[in-house]
C-alpha cells in the first residue's frame, strides 16, 4: 500500500498540472465503465500504450499533454491506479485552496467538541481548513487514525499496540 500511495501521489501531481478539462472528462469515463469489454482493452497488455492512448484521444480530443499522461499510465502499467490517483489529485487541489480532506476513523462516535478539537488541532498543525470524513472503527480499542493525502497519522491504541509488540519483538 505505501508504494502505491506514493506512486498515485506522484502521478496526482502530474495530473493537477495538466489544466485540459477533456482530461477529466474521460478519467471520469474511464472510471465509470460499466462494459468488461472496454475495461479489459485498456487494461489487455498485448494492446500497446499508443492504441490505447490513441483510442482515447480520438473519442475525447485530448491535447499532447494528456495524451502523455495516459502514455506513462499505460505504459508503466498504472492504469488500474486511475481512481485512486485521481482521488489524490482533488486532495491535493483542495488543498492548494487551504482545504484538507482528512479521513477519520474512530474507536467511538465522536461527538461534536471531538471533531471540534481534530479540526482545531488540524488547523494548527496542517494550516488547512479540514473536512472531516468520520467513520467509526472499534477494532482501534481507543483513539483516532487521521488519513491526510501524504500521511497517516495513527493514535489509536491498537496502533500503540502494535508498535509495542514491534519493539519488544525486534520488528519480525
Amino acid at each position: 500500500m505505501k508504494i502505491n500511495r506514493s506512486l498515485t501521489y506522484k502521478y496526482a501531481i502530474v495530473l493537477n498540472t495538466i489544466k485540459d478539462r477533456k482530461l477529466y472528462m474521460a478519467i471520469d469515463s474511464l472510471l465509470s465503465l460499466k462494459d468488461g469489454d472496454v475495461k479489459t482493452f485498456f487494461l489487455d497488455p498485448t494492446i500497446s500504450y499508443q492504441n490505447k492512448s490513441k483510442v482515447l484521444s480520438e473519442i475525447f480530443s485530448l491535447d499532447e499533454r494528456s495524451i502523455r499522461f495516459f502514455d506513462l499510465l499505460f505504459t508503466h502499467k498504472r492504469f488500474n491506479l486511475l481512481n485512486e490517483i485521481k482521488d489524490v489529485a482533488e486532495r491535493i487541489s483542495m488543498r492548494q485552496h487551504g482545504l484538507e480532506k482528512v479521513y477519520v476513523r474512530s474507536a467511538i462516535t465522536l461527538n461534536e467538541k471531538d471533531r471540534q478539537a481534530l479540526i482545531d488541532a488540524i488547523k494548527r498543525v496542517r494550516k488547512t481548513e479540514p473536512i472531516l470524513i468520520v467513520k467509526e472503527d472499534p477494532s482501534l480499542i481507543a483513539g483516532v487514525i487521521m488519513d491526510f493525502e501524504d500521511s497517516i497519522v495513527d493514535l489509536s491504541v491498537s496502533g500503540a499496540l502494535k508498535d509495542l509488540e514491534l519493539f519488544i519483538f525486534g520488528g519480525r
